[in-house]
Order: C-alpha cells, then structure tokens, then sequence
C-alpha cells in the first residue's frame, strides 16, 4: 500500500521536535508494509494581499531548472515552500497549499492509493479541493477555536469533515470540542485514534521512596503551556523544600520570563532550562526526576504527561481535556489532576500529597496501560485498518 502524508509539521535536520508525533505514525504503518511518501507544506510569511504572481513564477522557472531546488527531497520527505499573505487567517493559508502542492505535483507527482492529511483547515480543506482521494484526515490542533472563529471557517471544516473518506481525532475531548462548534449531526463521521506515545527510548525507573523534591515539565516554554503557574508553584513549594529543583526540558518565547522570574525570586540555581533537546534524550531527564509537573490548561491529547507515566513519574496535572481522556481513568494510579482554576499554593499542595500518598500509587501498571493503549504497533494496525476500509 502506497500511503501519501500531508502535514506542515515534520521533522527535520533544522527542527528535530516540529511533527515527531506525525513522523511516528508514519514509521508505525511503514513497519506494518506500507510505502508512505511524504509532503511537508512550509509557510513562507509574505506581505498582506496576494502574493505577486511573479514569486510564483520564479518558483516554477527554478523548478523548472531544478526540481530540488525548490521542493527539497530528502528521502521520501518533500518540503513544499508555501507563500502565505500575512493576516490571510487558517483558510489564507489553505489557498496557499492549494497553490503550493499543485505546483510540488507538476514536478513530483504523488502517486499513492491513499492520502493523510493532518489538520482539517489548512490541509485537509486544500487536499479536497485538489481532488486527492481516498482522504484520510486526522485533526490534532490546540488553537482549533481560533480557527473555527474565523469568517467561512465552520462552513468549510464541515465541509472537510464530510467529505474525507474517514476523519479522526486524537482524543474524544478534542472530538466533543468539535461538535460543539461545528453541530453534533456530524457525530457519526467523527472517529478517535490516539497519538502514538513512544517509550522506546524511556525506561521505567522504580522508585523505593516516594520524593517529589526534583520537579520536571517537558514541553513548550509558552503562556499558553502554563509555564507561569508551574513556576510560581515551584517557588511556593520551595518554601517547605529548599532543595527543590525544577527542570524544564524544551524551548520557547517565554523563556525569558522564566529566567527573569526564577532570578528575581532568587531560586535560579534551583532551575534548568535544557533548551530543545532530541526525543532520544527526554528518557535520561525523565529518569532523574522524581515529579512531572504539567499545568497547560488545554491540550488535545497530552504526550508528555504519558511520557512521565511510562518512566514511572506521577504525574500533577490540571484537567485540561486531554489529560483525563487519556489517564483520567487510572488517575489514582499515576497521580492527581487538578481543577482548571488551581492557583499555584494548590499546586505545590499537591505535589506534596503526593509525596505523602506515594506508596498508594501503582506506576509499573500505569505504564503498562500506556503501552497497551497509545503504542505504536496499536495506534498503527488502526491506522491501517482505516487505510484498508476507505481503499
């Protein structure tokens, strides 16, 4: 089986975390036979209005000359440079891939029995309009309200929706979230198949004694991740452990606040930034840490908090949607979520009842339940399955 991935995150030699979940689902159906040919669609921020026909008419000459020049191939991965007008929105940038794959093809065609597209709106909404079936859609986007807010949004994802051959999400969070905006006649069309939580490279550390004194997040260092929570929580429970320790793996904008926070309350030498690191490496942090600590007050599926069980970390959450759709139902095994609203003296509360509550959990099972549920030989033979049914 010949299987076509449209994404605009993949990873690369430049940005190794960008896509990972989306490169894992693609390695999962290759294990299972399939030949899975890839195009990675990259926006290219251009001034507002449209784009000059004469940029478009430098690509094609250049491609013309140098197909590869244009549409770097490595592998079986293709980027695709797509010129999107600033402030054109999620449906601006739609039009752009549209114009963007067409031009790809003409020079590399994609000659597949199935096509993925990630995201409803830009891609999906771009590959109906090219025509492209059999169309399988998957929709993990965490701005997905911004998206639908936009003028014609709701009446085009519908349209994606109805039209693709089989259309998922990654969480039935994400799926009631959806429907909610989008109308619930469209319930029957909607299906769920998880992300693939890879452990491959992160081994489950027992631990004798339960300690929460060496915090962990991996993640975004971002606003919206709930990075200023998690840091003023570490600072109110350090208050009653002043060898606590707080250990953020990955990269982001707010970083500077962090770094300006952390020195100010007069705990940086209490506080590492990693800065991006390659998944290879997240299971050496995991292992060191004795709490993962995870405050984003929305997500639409949650792979770090998986990635903490299956090292054997509880796990301090808010209830974000995907957190208790995907651990919700073994929360007393792994650890507590916490109400949306918790201000940071509940979190460090938290943290510390787990401390005291530690020998009641049951973390070897909970990562056993993590592989059952969210590997990537499950995630992938249901992937195939739905390849196989819309062929």
């Amino acid at each position: 089986m010949r299987v076509g991935v449209v994404s605009s995150w993949y990873p690369d030699r430049y940005s190794a975390y960008s896509g990972v979940f989306v490169r894992k689902q693609v390695e999962a159906v290759e294990a299972l036979g399939a030949d899975v040919w890839v195009e990675n669609p990259e926006i290219y921020p251009a001034p507002p209005g449209n784009v000059p026909p004469e940029i478009w008419d430098a690509m094609r000459r250049l491609a013309n000359r140098d197909p590869n020049a244009v549409f770097d191939t490595v592998g079986r991965v293709t980027k695709v440079p797509a010129p999107v007008p600033s402030r054109s929105g999620y449906l601006g940038r739609a039009e752009a891939f549209i114009k963007a794959l067409a031009m790809k093809r003409e020079f590399i065609p994609l000659e597949v029995d199935v096509v993925h597209a990630h995201l409803g709106i830009p891609t999906g909404l771009a590959l109906i309009e090219l025509g492209d079936r059999p169309l399988v859609v998957t929709e993990h986007q965490s701005t997905l309200e911004r998206m639908l807010a936009e003028a014609g949004a709701v009446e085009k994802y519908r349209k994606v929706i109805a039209t693709a051959d089989s259309f998922i999400c990654v969480s039935n969070h994400l799926r009631d979230r959806i429907l909610a905006v989008c109308g619930d006649d469209l319930a029957d069309q909607i299906e769920v198949v998880p992300n693939i939580v890879d452990l491959s490279d992160i081994s489950f550390r027992s631990r004798e004694e339960p300690r929460v004194s060496n915090w962990i997040y991996v993640g975004t260092i971002a606003q919206h991740k709930g990075v200023e929570l998690l840091v003023k929580a570490f600072d109110m429970y350090r208050k009653n452990d002043r060898d606590g320790h707080l250990t953020i793996v990955g990269d982001g904008p707010h970083r500077p606040w962090v770094e300006r926070y952390a020195s100010g309350r007069g705990f940086r030498a209490s506080l590492t930034l990693t800065g991006s690191v390659p998944h290879s490496a997240i299971g050496e942090y995991l292992s060191q840490a004795d709490v993962m600590v995870h405050l984003s007050p929305s997500e639409t599926f949650g792979i770090a908090s998986l990635e903490g069980i299956g090292a054997g970390l509880p796990v301090v959450s808010l209830q974000n949607g995907g957190a208790e759709d995907a651990w919700g139902d073994f929360e007393s095994e792994v650890g507590l979520l916490l109400a949306p609203d918790a201000d940071a003296q509940q979190v460090a509360e938290a943290v510390q009842s787990v401390q005291r509550d530690g020998k009641s959990l049951d973390l070897a099972r909970a990562r056993r339940r993590v592989l059952e549920r969210f590997s990537a030989e499950t995630v992938g033979a249901e992937l195939w399955s739905i390849y196989q049914r819309v062929l």
